[in-house]
Parts: C-alpha cells; structure tokens; sequence
C-alpha cells in the first residue's frame, strides 16, 4: 500500500503552511528543486501541466522503478503493462512474415501422397521437416513477444 501523508490539520510537529489566493515560485537563472522523504503530493480541481519550451533537445523525464498511468475503475493501481511500440510492431511483421512463409509452403512445398487413385490423401512424411522448422520459428516469435512488455510502467 502507497504512503498516505498526515493531512496538514492532523499532523503534529513543524509545518509552513502558505496559503493564498495565488502562489508563484520563479527561479530566475536556475532550477526549483523541491525534495521530500516521503512523499510529493500535487492536487488540484483543474488540469495538471507539465511544459517545456519547444527547443526539441527539452526532455519530460520520469525516472522511478514503477510508473503507473491512471487507475483502474476501483481507484487500484493499473495491471497491464505498456508495450514498447518499435518492438511491437517487428514482432507483428515477423509474424505477418511467416505467416506469408506457411501461406508458400503450403502452395509449393507440401506434398501430398494418395495410394490409391480416388481416396484421401495423407501427409507426405518429408513434410514434417518443413513443418518443424516453422514451428520453431513460431516458437521463437512466442518466446520474444515478452519482451515487448514494459516492466515499470503499467497503464490503464
């Protein structure tokens, strides 16, 4: 469970409390830097900015273990985990790839065996090496699909 902080009329000990119709902090040539043991809280009625001027060297930056993007419709924290978008879309085109292989190898490249004119076929035994090989190729693409899944940042 996250920290909750005291709220300021419950807590007991030193407190600035600074209260106005309109607050502005400006640091003229250098940085406001603002630290805190436990927790940050920012609360407001209204929209939450973050903006940098539009230099494209500028960054938004988010350094924590766990970053969570809204809640879940209980107010829990979100389950999913972000995808990586480039890593996505190459393993959507390998299997797409692949997918164009099986379509080719079942075009030109299996053969089916009959032993008497009229019956059914049957899968010719020459077959399955082909097919095997594309079935490690699917397994390898299963295999890779975790890592397009985003460890610390979880989204709803």
């Amino acid at each position: 469970m996250a920290y909750i902080p005291t709220s300021p009329k419950n807590y007991i000990g030193n407190q600035v409390i600074i209260n106005s119709d309109r607050l502005i902090f400006n640091a003229k040539e250098d940085s406001i830097l603002l630290y805190s043991d436990k927790v940050i809280g920012f609360s407001t009625n209204g929209s939450f900015h973050f903006d940098t001027n539009s230099n494209k060297d500028n960054k938004f930056i988010v350094n924590s273990p766990n970053i969570y993007l809204g809640l879940d419709y209980d107010n829990t924290l979100p389950k999913q985990s972000a995808v990586l978008s480039d890593d996505l879309i190459e393993s959507l085109s390998d299997i797409l790839d692949l997918i164009i292989k099986i379509y080719g190898d079942m075009c030109y490249n299996v053969s089916y065996l009959s032993t008497t004119a009229g019956t059914l076929t049957g899968i010719n035994k020459k077959n399955f090496q082909l097919l095997r090989k594309r079935e490690k190729e699917i397994e390898n693409i299963r295999e890779e699909l975790q890592d397009i899944k985003s460890e610390r940042i979880k989204i709803v």
